[in-house]
């Protein structure tokens, strides 16, 4: 097989291997929970439509569908005049439990997601290290400015045009902004002496997740890396995955907020595109992809929109406040709503994929 047919194969197998891995963690929280509290499960599906492959064990039916975009956890009892199959008792049913039992059991999927993507950064982090947000130099790439100048790996970063850095991430906007002139570096050793220069940055190619390949203005340095044992990793990875969720979040409000055009927003076929680039780059890369769009998958199924499980962790939650379910016409009138919103939302995004694929 020639390198070319093998890096399709490798990036086809990411896009399956991502894509079925998040939605079946994801669905495998709502199963546990469930199951965990006694609750009948009729169908665990991987995928929507026609049945692939299938196979029953005790009362559950357990499939892989043809259509790998979602799957579903298929309770007894979901609403409740819904029937009970003659292998399920009432005791089973999902509508018969108390409110905070079925919130726990539709939490659970973003839940699932969330802890995935903390197990990943754990993982990561263990074997790979963490990027440290101090300014200290940790490589110096070749042929690069910083290569030219005094500047040597374990530098601490002072100021640039007499700018106080305290974090990594104050120096790309000020070197941005530069357009390429020379600028006043100061910096600290490890001995604690201070060094004063000056270095002219340069344009660097850099390639993002989607492919898409720009140039910036560097001084070709990158950041340190921190090692870490096992148990300190699963600290690192939670405050990884976290800096995820707080990025997800600030993107989701500046979208609402249209501080970003909506133009920018991807569906399956953008996200497909992503996975399969990162493969190009290696298991970490891929590893860490999945991590972020499992935190994705987590907040947007939390959006308090009826059809996703925020939408029903909503009615949960008056349902508990007032001490009754939320009327049966309300809740089927919200859910057109949700669905007509979502339907829309999916086909905005999948027309920005396309679009955004023959440019």
């Amino acid at each position: 097989m020639e390198g070319g047919e093998t890096l399709v194969m490798i990036g086809t197998i990411a896009v399956i291997l991502v894509f079925g891995g998040l939605i079946f963690f994801h669905e495998l929280g709502h199963f546990l929970v469930a199951r965990s509290f006694g609750m009948g499960v009729k169908t665990f599906s991987l995928g929507f439509g026609p049945t692939v492959f299938s196979f029953k064990r005790r009362k559950t039916r357990y499939q892989v569908a043809a259509v790998p975009l979602g799957g579903f956890v298929s309770l007894v009892g979901e609403t409740a005049d819904a029937e009970i199959p003659e292998e399920f008792t009432p005791e089973e049913s999902f509508s018969l439990r108390p409110a905070w039992q079925r919130f726990l059991v539709i939490a659970a999927g973003s839940s699932f997601n969330l802890l995935l993507a903390w197990f990943i950064c754990w993982g990561l982090v263990w074997v790979n290290g963490r990027t440290e947000m101090t300014p200290v130099v940790g490589e110096i790439l070749e042929g690069s400015a910083a290569s030219s100048s005094p500047m040597q790996v374990g530098d601490r970063i002072v100021s640039l045009n007499g700018k106080t850095i305290r974090v990594w991430t104050e120096m790309p906007p000020i070197v941005q902004e530069n357009q390429g002139k020379p600028m006043v570096v100061v910096i600290s050793r490890p001995d604690d002496s201070t060094l004063t220069f000056s270095i002219e940055p340069r344009l660097i190619k850099q390639t993002l997740p989607n492919g898409e390949e720009i140039e910036n203005w560097g001084m070709g340095i990158r950041q340190s890396r921190h090692v870490y044992g096992f148990f300190q990793s699963a600290r690192e990875g939670l405050a990884e995955a976290r800096d995820m969720v707080t990025f997800t979040w600030n993107a989701l409000a500046d979208l609402v907020s249209r501080k970003v055009s909506f133009d920018n927003v991807g569906g399956p076929i953008l996200i497909a595109q992503v996975i399969y680039k990162q493969a190009d780059h290696g298991l970490i890369s891929v590893f860490m992809i999945a991590a972020l769009i499992s935190v994705n998958l987590g907040l947007l199924n939390l959006l308090p929109i009826p059809v996703l499980d925020g939408g029903h962790l909503v009615f949960l939650l008056v349902e508990m406040i007032i001490r009754r379910p939320v009327p049966p016409a309300v809740q089927e009138k919200a859910a057109i709503v949700g669905l007509f919103a979502l339907i829309s939302l999916m086909i905005a995004a999948t027309l920005n994929d396309v679009i955004r694929f023959f440019n």
